[in-house]
């Protein structure tokens, strides 16, 4: 499948004299974003219909080739408005470029069979999915007004976007596809409060706490653009050490509450990739750097207590409670990588205990508890039976659902027939 981007409009929205392709919601520009989306769903050759400005355009996106993706241009008006060859005979995505969607939405569209017209609460969006047989109709109609209106009409499918659910495996959860059809500056708004606030990826009942606060921060900082996901990662890290030398120095109450301070910054940053709808490959290695500092203030906590305490008790609990710990996110990675599914989404079971499992947050809070009651000592207890109920209930859980894929591949049955004689 290739795509076509419809660019010609002027930007109605702020009248300014650029193409309406380059207003930006959460800090990404409409093409950009579509082009993320389509890449992301598989799709590789992209043309892009361009209107009296569209030099703004080919100078920021050139060829595709740093994008991972091989642009095409027309200046209608200027050249014959034919569809090149090299898109001729294949299934094509046609999109408006006023519009503001998503991966989900793109492979919902692409999947569909048939000549597809996409409707919002009954009205079109100006998105398109339509066959290679069809796409010779096409060939000598590509300026934005006429093709819509042959669109309308080769496309049998009318499927209403609004009601659309999908399984959103980053989110562990069923979400709505975003698709937003810009038509003012209410609707960019729309766009961006539809993209911040679905972005959403933990189940545990202190990531809904976190929620309101994390959402209000990316909100307004979205569309700066020296604020970045990587350089929030950053601050994060350098922030989270500096709550482990309080840990050690002995100041744990000021410690913790820095530290819950820290799991809200750490929230930040996955959430503002999300919403800009840019996820890299490089920044998934944050989790690595959280699970190091995370660790870091484990140890220091109960290194703080065996010299306030002058006791091993503490060192010794806080090592069972790192094993636990480390234990339970290795179970949880390996079943990822093996299963294709995180074990905390698997079935509702699953779903249920994520909410209230072992991790960072809760044991940031029986830090804070005991240690504004003076019982800091308390609050390894609580923190190393957590870990231990969680890691059997992931070992568990793990065994029964990887057990019962082998069975159901046949697996079990081929190790029946090992040593059988022949």
């Amino acid at each position: 499948m290739k795509a076509v981007i419809l660019a010609e409009e002027k930007d109605f929205i702020y009248n300014k004299e650029r193409p309406l392709a380059l207003v930006k919601v959460c800090g990404i520009s409409l093409i950009v974003r579509i082009l993320s989306s389509i890449r992301a769903a598989g799709i590789r050759e992209v043309l892009i219909t361009l209107g009296s400005n569209g030099e703004e355009i080919k100078s920021m996106l050139k060829n595709g080739e740093e994008i991972g993706l091989k642009l095409f241009y027309i200046e209608m008006g200027k050249h014959a408005s034919s569809l090149p060859k090299e898109f001729i005979d294949n299934d094509l995505l046609i999109i408006s470029v006023g519009v503001v969607i998503d991966r989900e939405f793109v492979d919902v569209i692409v999947n569909v069979e048939g000549n597809v017209a996409c409707y919002l609460n009954g009205r079109p969006v100006g998105i398109y999915k339509i066959v290679k047989e069809c796409s010779r109709l096409l060939e000598k109609e590509l300026s934005s007004n006429r093709v819509k209106e042959r669109l309308e009409d080769l496309c049998s499918i009318r499927l209403d976007v609004s009601s659309m659910q999908v399984e959103h495996v980053e989110l562990k959860r069923r979400v709505s596809p975003v698709c937003v059809k810009i038509e003012s500056r209410q609707s960019i708004e729309l766009a961006k409060r539809r993209l911040v606030f679905r972005t959403q990826k933990g189940l545990h009942f202190t990531s809904y706490v976190n929620k309101p606060v994390e959402d209000y921060i990316v909100y307004h900082v979205a569309d700066l653009p020296w604020i970045t996901p990587n350089r929030i990662t950053i601050l994060a890290n350098v922030t989270a050490f500096l709550v482990a030398i309080l840990f050690l120095s002995g100041y744990v109450k000021i410690a913790a509450i820095s530290a819950y301070l820290v799991g809200i910054l750490d929230g930040l940053d996955g959430k503002l990739a999300r919403a800009r709808g840019i996820l890299t490959r490089l920044g998934y290695i944050e989790h690595t750097f959280d699970m190091l500092y995370e660790q870091a203030w484990y140890i220091c906590f109960s290194l703080s207590l065996c010299f306030s305490e002058n006791s091993h008790l503490p060192l010794v609990l806080g090592l069972c409670m790192l094993l636990a710990d480390s234990f339970v996110r290795h179970c949880y990675m390996q079943f990822k990588e093996t299963m294709g599914r995180a074990l905390t989404a698997y079935t509702d079971f699953d779903r249920l205990f994520a909410r209230m499992d072992g991790r960072r947050n809760v044991y940031v809070l029986y830090m804070i508890l005991f240690s504004s009651l003076d019982r800091s000592l308390y609050a390894m207890y609580a923190m190393l039976m957590h870990s231990s109920v969680t890691a059997v209930i992931y070992a568990v859980r793990a065994f029964q659902h990887m057990s019962t894929a082998d069975k159901t591949e046949g697996l079990k049955g081929f190790l029946k027939l090992v040593g059988k004689p022949s």
